[in-house]
């Protein structure tokens, strides 16, 4: 069963203008009365003087009451609430906030023309990406002594990123500078699956709300549920999908994972696996994997009315690259089995400041691209132009 969420949550809160207004209408009312029992001295001016100052100190106090009653009834229930009272909720099930990893991965480090012989590259050098559309850089250390054997033009050498995050997941070919130099060694590269362990932000609280739920549906039994409950349990597993109706025959069952870098590390789906096997009796046929990669080429012109062309490219790649990859909290990422969508992208584009229309090209062009339930996808390439919209 799909967790529901109510649309909204039940308002308690008040504002000062109807509480004061309810004081002042009730006081109104009772003086006369609370003048002939004895209780005043007399009809109380109530447009100035002391009582004013009094019953407006006493109005905003109670303002502050039912502001704070608010907050604390959203946060007794698990799918409102947030930070501390969020995690005090899921511990109550044994379910920690995930907490934030540093990205792993082999970076080659390539000869340089000429050097002869064995190279050695000590531990501890740093490498480190171009700055990215935000104009941050991501630094990665060496975290072994290696060494490039005659004849050799290259050699892989496991590095970590200095930050723990998901945004040092870089992609194949980011990684191009040598910081610290190495005789013998003229630069470094990363290939395509680079990454043996995926760095991973702290959970947020959508995240941790969504696990929470699925550790309830768990209870039921060995359900879909419940294989996305422990799967999404493991660092490094940004989404899970479920195929329980015999997809390799009877009595098959596929989870299908998502990592923070993508398409997952082998390393990422062996945790998986061993959770799996930890947490249920498991007498069918399993198998976890990753998606299946549908590689996605963007290209689009930005026909703009106004503003700066430059910027307002760049806002638009940003907004691209985090659906993609889901690393911006801001920005719902694409899950497993999520088609690609034109006006969902063209959502967060559009709205930029001077933009009049999309003209899509790439594999957009025709439309929207569909993706299976055991596919994600990915960003293969993205080509973003712009051009000024002619005068009225």
């Amino acid at each position: 069963m799909p967790t529901q969420t109510p649309t909204a949550f039940p308002k308690i809160s008040r504002t000062i203008d109807d509480i004061r207004s309810e004081l002042y209408g009730h006081l109104a009312e009772v003086q006369e009365e609370y003048a002939a029992k004895g209780w005043l001295p007399r009809r109380l001016n109530l447009n100035k003087g002391v009582v004013r100052g009094l019953i407006e100190l006493y109005a905003w106090g109670l303002w502050q009451v039912y502001n704070l009653l608010e907050k604390i009834m959203r946060q007794a229930f698990p799918l409102y609430a947030t930070g501390e009272w969020l995690d005090l909720h899921c511990v109550q099930i044994g379910a920690d906030r995930k907490s934030a990893t540093k990205t792993r991965g082999k970076v080659s480090f390539i000869r340089t023309e000429g050097a002869e012989g064995n190279v050695r590259i000590p531990a501890g050098r740093i490498v480190r990406t171009q700055p990215d559309g935000l104009g941050y850089i991501y630094r990665y250390v060496s975290l072994m002594d290696a060494v490039l054997p005659t004849g050799a033009e290259s050699v892989d050498v496991l590095c970590e990123a200095e930050e723990y995050g998901s945004l040092s997941n870089a992609g194949a070919g980011q990684i191009n500078e040598l910081v610290t130099p190495v005789a013998g060694i003229s630069g470094v590269s990363n290939a395509a699956g680079w990454i043996t362990e995926e760095g991973a932000n702290v959970e947020s609280d959508a995240e941790c709300q969504r696990r929470y739920a699925l550790s309830w549906e768990a209870l039921a039994g060995v359900t879909s549920a419940k294989y996305k409950a422990v799967a999404l349990g493991v660092k490094g597993v940004a989404d899970v999908a479920v195929a329980d109706q015999h997809p390799r025959g009877e009595g098959t069952i596929d989870v299908i994972i998502k990592g923070t870098a993508g398409i997952p590390t082998e390393n990422l789906l062996a945790e998986v696996r061993a959770a799996l096997k930890n947490e249920i009796v498991i007498n069918h046929d399993l198998l976890v994997k990753g998606p299946a990669a549908v590689n996605v080429a963007v290209a689009f012109t930005l026909e703009l009315l106004s503003g700066d062309a430059a910027a307002t490219k760049l806002a638009a790649e940003n907004y691209i690259q985090a659906v993609f990859t889901g690393n911006n909290p801001a920005v719902p990422g694409l899950g497993i089995g999520e088609d690609v969508i034109r006006d969902r992208l063209a959502s967060g584009i559009i709205t930029l400041p001077g933009v009049k229309r999309i003209i899509w090209g790439g594999d957009l062009e025709s439309g929207d691209i569909t993706v299976a339930i055991d596919e994600l996808a990915v960003l293969k390439s993205l080509t973003v132009t712009t051009s000024w919209a002619a005068e009225a």
